[in-house]
């Protein structure tokens, strides 16, 4: 029991340390952690030095185990667990909004800080995991891309996905509706004691401030609508788009496509991601202006075809996008595969993302379509077969800006593939997919890692040009030239 007591001292001097809790919070702290184990009372040393944060989590968790305060023993139930101590030694929800909202009226930017930096020191965002990520940049037809290896979620399949929105609801009141529901917060369902939201009004609606576990980018935040209501993608998104950069200058804000296979992966309950990045598609290259009163439209030369939308007036610039959207989900060109409706079934909807510079607002659009045929029936204009081996998952907001989010599965893959290249090794049962691919490296010649990640670069290079709906020949070019002049003349002033 002495580990045990040595570690809950621990957990509350670090706590102390960065402002989770205060001198008047501490006792209160002890006593939880006591109950929580049983243990007997002891004194507290403010002046103790602090040990390593996740060893005095390892053991705390580990104790936790043996005592029989969780089970099973697994990865999800000790991330749980682990939620549970920290909400013991942290402010509560409500303090947690009162100092988001105290900040942001003295700067925007202090109160993003102090939620970020909170959610980081509770271990809600997985800081020691996300440094295990892999990371490189490939330069390639359109700029530099973004590329990471991602080893702390899971590969999630595209129809597994799509199931998810015919899925019926849980009824059962301790369990929310879904991983974004603000009923997540505080609650042991999902390992979410220790995350804390903040509410921020949008279009006049609830909408909900949090941050991701998994940050994917500098700053990754998740807004969430108040409702578990489907993903929507409608006039009114721009509203709320537009309405977050006012508030949150410094952050950009963005939305997954409302469909399956060219969505995100959670299209049941509606939100949109922010942060403080910035993306490859920032930097793409002109191929053509136009003028639309104050608002400027550029066609973009990205993969996925984007059209980029600039003015310093909001009125012009939502009521502009909304006609782009209107007219988006009505055109049709059967030369290009682009079909919008089989039945009444819709196949077209955008994602859409902003980003407030000084008083210029920038709104990106890039075109979707989720129709599916024989040839390719996981879709069209999504990755195809010969590049499911790299990439199958659903082409979200995400990496449409070009950051790849490529699944944990690689990384020793490719360790495999390097020690093949080089004779160390025969291909074994888990490169199978990976054997033709293996075949042409051969070909090439790629024998270093760095190579490898570069081949792995024009891959996803080439899954995005999978899905982009007007590719960039001179067919392509020319039809979408067309489309875009054919809105300019008939939208509203």
């Amino acid at each position: 029991m002495q580990d045990i007591k040595q570690a809950i001292k621990q957990l509350i001097l670090y706590a102390k340390s960065h402002a989770l809790i205060d001198d008047s919070h501490m006792e209160i702290s002890k006593q939880k952690l006591i109950h929580l184990y049983q243990v007997d009372d002891f004194a507290l040393m403010s002046n103790e030095k602090t040990q390593d944060f996740f060893k005095i989590l390892e053991v705390l968790v580990h104790q936790g185990f043996q005592l029989g305060l969780y089970a099973p023993d697994t990865i999800d139930e000790r991330d749980a667990f682990e939620a549970k101590l920290m909400d013991l030694v942290m402010p509560s929800p409500d303090e947690v909004k009162q100092q988001f909202h105290e900040k942001y009226k003295v700067k925007p930017e202090l109160a993003t800080n102090y939620l970020f930096q909170l959610s980081c020191d509770v271990n809600y965002i997985k800081t020691k995991r996300l440094k295990e990520n892999i990371h490189w940049i490939y330069s390639g037809k359109y700029g530099n891309l973004e590329m990471t290896i991602n080893l702390a979620k899971p590969e999630k399949d595209p129809k597994s996905i799509a199931l998810e929105l015919s899925n019926p609801v849980i009824q059962d009141i301790n369990i929310p509706k879904c991983v974004l529901c603000k009923e997540n917060e505080q609650n042991y369902h999902n390992a979410r004691m220790n995350l804390r939201i903040v509410p921020i009004d949008l279009g006049d609606e609830l909408w909900h401030f949090q941050y991701s576990p998994y940050q994917y980018y500098q700053e990754h935040a998740i807004i969430l609508h108040d409702d578990h209501r489907p993903m929507c993608i409608w006039h009114k998104t721009f509203e709320y788009l537009l309405d977050f950069v006012d508030q949150f200058p410094s952050y950009f804000i963005g939305s997954n496509a409302d469909l399956p296979i060219v969505g995100g992966s959670i299209l049941n309950h509606d939100h949109f991601q922010a942060g403080r990045h910035t993306f490859p598609i920032e930097y793409a290259e002109v191929i053509k202006s136009y003028q639309k009163g104050s608002v400027t439209i550029e066609h973009i030369k990205w993969p996925l075809s984007t059209l980029k939308l600039t003015s310093t007036s909001r009125n012009e610039l939502s009521l502009l996008a909304s006609q782009f959207l209107e007219g988006w989900k009505q055109y049709e060109n059967i030369d290009l595969d682009i079909v919008p409706y089989s039945k009444h079934i819709p196949h077209q909807t955008i994602t859409p993302i902003v980003r407030k510079k000084a008083q210029i607002y920038q709104l990106y659009l890039v075109l979707r379509n989720n129709r599916t045929n024989e040839h390719y029936p996981d879709g069209i204009f999504h990755p195809h077969t010969d590049v499911h081996h790299i990439k199958k998952e659903n082409i979200g907001l995400i990496e449409a800006m070009g950051l790849a989010i490529l699944p944990g599965r690689l990384k020793k893959e490719l360790d495999l593939i390097e020690d093949v290249l080089n004779g160390k090794k025969q291909v074994e049962d888990s490169l199978v997919k990976h054997q033709a691919w293996i075949q042409f490296l051969k070909s090439e010649q790629i024998k270093t890692y760095e190579q490898l990640l570069h081949q792995v670069g024009i891959k996803f290079e080439r899954v995005l040009e999978d899905s982009g709906v007007f590719k960039l020949d001179q067919f392509g070019i020319s039809a979408m030239d067309q489309w875009i002049r054919q809105i300019i003349e008939t939208s509203l002033s």
